[in-house]
């Protein structure tokens, strides 16, 4: 039995998939003992121990993000992995990149602490909302060592590049609070409300929002708001001047005025890991996912599946 559970372990040529309790079962039936047999428990840390012999080494720090891994391919085998440096790895199959470059009016994107790997901050995640099949759809996936401007600015230009498009992409997400102030918005109830202020500008008239900016601005200055003020000026800076205010402004655009897109499936992989995944777990479940994805979007395409009604 043992040395039979041994073999079947080996074959699999990926060990994330191994069923332990099934793989036992299965053995037991084809061996002729009694099904299911009740001794599973006393081989349960054998199988256990076969398995994680398979398994790759685990990855504890960025640079050991290997650069080429068998685990890098999509269930259909393309490439997942599209690129990586010293803060940010990518992964997206033709299939999502196919998808960002063609249904970009909306970009969801969303960030969770929760599956990242120890050794990173943050995985974010991009979707897109296919009209014609009223769904939304997962375009990316990347892991980030910081949450730095340039690393997703890298990140952005990374999917653009790959998708061969010159769309502008700048997230339309809700603003979150710098680290700037984050003391001063907690403490203080009317710099709360400025911020939140700040906050709702995506969903405002472009017209009126220099004028708004202004007015917070001057009330903070007043109260001598020091962190906030600095705040504000990254603000200025990074979204009234760096970037083209259509790229995140949500008024003349309001048929998803929120982010559940991407915090809905968030939650979902949150509940995939009772505790943080390492780096290849994480990857085999994002390939999963990916090809749940792939399978929904050519069923529905087809006429084989329904399509949600839209409500």
């Amino acid at each position: 039995m043992k040395h039979k559970i041994k073999d079947e372990i080996k074959k699999h040529s990926n060990p994330f998939d191994i069923k332990r309790k099934r793989l036992y079962n299965e053995i037991s039936k084809e061996m002729g003992f009694i099904y299911p047999c009740p001794e599973y428990i006393s081989v349960k840390t054998l199988i256990l121990r076969s398995i994680n012999k398979k398994l790759p080494s685990n990855v504890t720090t960025f640079n050991e993000i290997p650069n080429e891994s068998e685990y890098y391919k999509t269930e259909r085998n393309e490439d997942f992995m599209i690129f990586k440096n010293s803060d940010l790895v990518i992964f997206q199959s033709p299939f999502q990149a196919k998808l960002f470059k063609k249904y970009n009016n909306d970009i969801f994107v969303d960030g969770t602490l929760y599956i990242a790997p120890k050794f990173s901050q943050q995985v974010f995640i991009t979707r897109t909302y296919v009209k014609e099949l009223n769904s939304f759809y997962t375009t990316s996936y990347a892991i980030l060592r910081n949450k730095k401007q340039k690393t997703y600015k890298m990140l952005f230009n990374k999917l653009k590049q790959n998708s061969n498009n010159n769309i502008i992409t700048e997230p339309k997400n809700k603003l979150k609070k710098n680290e700037l102030c984050r003391n001063e918005v907690n403490d203080d109830e009317k710099i709360f409300n400025y911020y939140k202020g700040i906050s709702n500008l995506p969903f405002i008239n472009p017209e009126y929002i220099m004028d708004i900016f202004s007015l917070i601005k001057t009330k903070s200055i007043e109260k001598n708001s020091c962190q906030f003020l600095k705040f504000l000026e990254y603000f200025y800076e990074t979204y009234l001047i760096g970037y083209d205010m259509k790229s995140w402004n949500y008024y003349n655009n309001i048929e998803h005025i929120t982010n559940n897109a991407s915090e809905s499936l968030n939650n979902s992989l949150n509940k995939l890991f009772p505790m943080k995944p390492n780096f290849y777990e994480l990857i085999n479940k994002l390939k999963e996912q990916e090809h749940l994805s792939y399978y929904d979007y050519q069923m529905k395409i087809k006429g084989i599946w329904r399509m949600k009604k839209k409500k």
